[in-house]
């Protein structure tokens, strides 16, 4: 059985000021982040983890490493960027304020029918879902009962969350995922089950 713990990265600067940045280059965190990153190493805590993954934008790395620099660490046995993981691609979108964008016609249906879009020279939801479960489908077949911890963003991790709870796609955005939050998924016989979403306990808490 393995158990994949999903992290959101901590509050960014772009979340700061209200812009979305999908996968723009050099976002770090925000003041309330970075200590949202240290607390992480409690909050982890002396829980093992077997193999880190993460998505390749930089505020992902950023929010683990503190616990990458902590004694905590010491389980990790492999350490994986994957592009699987990444944020979505909003295309033209992307360094837009949201109070820009929520004028827009496609708003509406980035909301009510995701499934429909495409972002204007960007990736549509469905191609991020089909991406982003892939990888975690590669995850799951690493053998053994491992414990994964994943390092990714808000609506890839919603969209994750949403095929492994068989919910539609167009339904995707009534889960939350607030930053430096846990959600977890376990893999079983029978299948594989969210056991929690959009969680701020400690992973002791969590997972005993």
């Amino acid at each position: 059985m393995s158990t994949i713990i999903f992290l959101r990265h901590g509050h960014s600067a772009a979340n700061a000021t209200d812009t979305l940045t999908g996968q723009l280059p050099g976002i770090g965190l925000s003041s309330k982040g970075k200590k949202q990153a240290v607390e992480l190493i409690d909050r982890i805590g002396a829980k093992r983890i077997d193999h880190l993954h993460l998505s390749p934008i930089e505020r992902c790395q950023l929010t683990i490493d503190p616990w990458l620099r902590s004694k905590n660490s010491n389980s990790l046995v492999s350490y994986e960027i994957r592009d699987g993981l990444s944020e979505i691609d909003f295309g033209d979108w992307s360094g837009q304020k949201l109070s820009t964008l929520r004028r827009k016609p496609l708003w509406k249906d980035v909301q009510s029918r995701p499934s429909t879009v495409t972002f204007p020279g960007g990736e549509s939801f469905k191609k991020v879902q089909r991406r982003a479960v892939a990888a975690v489908e590669d995850i799951l077949s690493i053998r053994g009962d491992k414990t994964h911890l994943v390092v990714s963003h808000s609506d890839t991790i919603k969209l994750i969350l949403a095929h492994y709870s068989s919910m539609k796609l167009d339904s995707f955005q009534s889960l939350i995922i607030n930053p430096a939050s846990f959600s977890v998924l376990k893999s079983h016989k029978a299948g594989t089950s969210v056991l929690t979403i959009n969680n701020q306990s400690s992973l002791k808490e969590i997972l005993g």
